[in-house]
């Protein structure tokens, strides 16, 4: 699974596995059928689906913003990528269907 290789990586590499992280879960929200355009936009259109989980991402996308500028602990970054594996599992949930657009 690709979510284990990212999150062994956090050790040895705290940052490139937080980036790694978001693009995977980006991969995923792009593969489930969710549009990838801008952050607020995609945070939207998940809080439908996923309304639980929609604060983590936005949690996690504000930690990757400080972490760009150089401004995120290694402890930040650590709730980052709790909060990305969380979205990162619920996304991978069978039981609910896969947006209109995806099934095209």
């Amino acid at each position: 699974m690709r979510w284990t290789s990212v999150q062994s990586q956090f050790v040895d590499d705290p940052k490139g596995a937080v980036s790694q992280a978001d693009h995977l879960v980006s991969e995923l929200m792009h593969a489930r059928g969710y549009p990838v355009g801008e952050f607020d936009q995609r945070a939207a259109d998940i809080s439908v689906d996923h309304p639980v989980v929609v604060d983590n991402y936005r949690a996690a996308h504000e930690i990757a913003i400080h972490h760009a500028s150089g401004q995120a602990s290694t402890e930040d970054l650590r709730k980052a990528m709790v909060h990305y594996r969380s979205l990162f599992d619920e996304l991978l949930e069978t039981s609910l269907p896969e947006r209109k657009e995806a099934r095209g």
